[in-house]
């Protein structure tokens, strides 16, 4: 990100298309928040990140669907195999059957959900319009800013084109 004068904020990305958009809001919370007991799977973790896009089409500034950069799914919390004992357990559990296995082992993503509403001043389809947004939903191991090197490469090559929508003001 970098700073933009207008705004006398860091809040400018310049794409690799060559494309200038700005970060209008940011909402952050932890990806765990509300669980109380238990580990994270990939049923779970399914449903968060379908809560997450479901939230992030409320939000005010939002228009269109969002877009989602797919978190990095991993089998440890911080260090491999430090969840050896409780998917030994599991499988023992689940023994055979093999969908709900693979379901139900532990499995946890970045501790962040981040939903940024960005916008262009110029559209990206409709020349008639003012201008396009986008509202993407990622995750981060922390809180933003700054925004994680690997999400900002991902935003870079983003095809704003294909998935802003542009708006009237």
């Amino acid at each position: 990100m970098e700073f933009d004068v207008s705004y006398n904020l860091t809040c400018k990305l310049t794409l690799d298309s060559g494309r200038d958009i700005i970060l209008e809001q940011l909402y952050q919370e932890r990806t765990y928040r509300g669980l109380l007991e238990g580990t994270p799977n990939r049923v779970a973790n399914d449903w968060g990140i379908e809560h997450n896009l479901s939230f992030a089409r409320k939000l005010a500034g939002s228009i269109g669907d969002p877009y989602l950069i797919a978190p990095n799914r991993r089998d440890y919390v911080r260090v491999p195999g430090d969840m050896d004992q409780i998917r030994e357990d599991i499988e023992k559990r689940l023994g055979d059957w093999e969908e709900g296995l693979q379901q139900r082992l532990p499995e946890w993503i970045p501790f962040v959900c981040c939903i940024g509403c960005f916008t262009s001043v110029k559209p990206a389809r409709d020349p008639s319009k003012d201008y396009s947004a986008l509202t993407v939903v990622w995750y981060q191991d922390d809180f933003a800013m700054p925004i994680d090197p690997a999400i900002q490469n991902e935003l870079r090559s983003l095809n704003w084109n294909k998935h802003a929508t542009d708006g009237e003001h």
